[in-house]
């Protein structure tokens, strides 16, 4: 069983018909763009307070010098505050540190077998025995949060609070949106999940839950690549259109919300 998530490369090879699955993992070192697109998630109401209705989001990327991780930095909390994330394409949620000096005046975690807990899909109760603070709190939702470089697995309390993401309009920049509960648990999780970021970000806004991303493929100290959520075009400064570059193939999901591409062989430069 296939599902029509459009994959799309920029490399300058052709990947052939395909053989065992591979799975995609994002910490990879290689420039390379992808589009999915989900079952549509149900939506909310946008909030009239917003300036316009955004069709289209974006957040950059840059390839890290030390750990050739790639990094996109997301604002959050209230005050807002920019937050660095790792970008792992199978992350089922957005999770961040949060006993790590995280300070916020909206900072909500919700409790156990609220509706929260429900919409994350997860059935545990989080305990902590220290001081209350964000992170730490007693009788709220319990995420299995899994690191993807270390692979340590550790019970995280799910957390909501405000995010705010940048619009586009056309090629040009626009307004900073706002989502009041953004539920989260600091990985920026790409994945098929129903507190994913983008399902929640297509869910609040109203637009398709469909995004495109275009990695680096050099290290850098600043943004060189990006992630679009919402409809094409895919415009970076100063208007390249990358829509135009994007091949695709179908993808499998797994039970699991992970993304899967069938494989038979690879050719690179006309060599299998």
């Amino acid at each position: 069983l296939t599902h029509p998530f459009p994959l799309a490369s920029c490399l300058g090879y052709r990947m052939a018909s395909f053989l065992h699955l591979f799975h995609i993992f994002f910490l990879i070192s290689t420039s390379f763009f992808l589009v999915t697109q989900s079952k549509p998630p149900q939506r909310t109401a946008f909030n009239p307070r917003t300036a316009f209705n955004p069709n289209k989001l974006v957040l950059p990327i840059q390839k890290d010098q030390a750990t050739h991780l790639f990094i996109t930095n997301i604002h959050k909390r209230n005050p807002l505050k920019q937050v660095p994330f790792v970008v792992h394409l199978n992350g089922q949620f957005l999770w961040v540190a949060c006993e790590q000096s995280y300070l916020s005046s909206t900072y909500h975690a919700p409790l156990c077998h609220s509706t929260q807990c429900a919409r994350a899909n997860t059935p545990y109760c989080h305990t902590c025995n220290s001081t209350p603070r964000p992170g730490c709190h007693n009788n709220t939702c319990g995420l299995m949060a899994t690191n993807p470089m270390t692979h340590q697995a550790a019970m995280a309390e799910l957390a909501q609070d405000v995010l705010s993401i940048q619009s586009t309009k056309g090629s040009k920049p626009g307004p900073l949106v706002r989502v009041p509960r953004f539920l989260f648990a600091c990985i920026a999780g790409l994945g098929h999940a129903p507190i994913s970021l983008p399902n929640q970000l297509a869910s609040h806004f109203g637009f398709p839950p469909k995004f495109a991303l275009c990695l680096p493929s050099s290290a850098s100290n600043v943004p060189n690549g990006a992630i679009f959520f919402g409809d094409g075009p895919y415009l970076m400064l100063p208007g390249i259109d990358i829509s135009s570059q994007l091949r695709f193939t179908p993808l499998t999901i797994s039970p699991e919300g992970q993304y899967y591409i069938t494989l038979t062989s690879i050719r690179i430069n006309n060599k299998q």
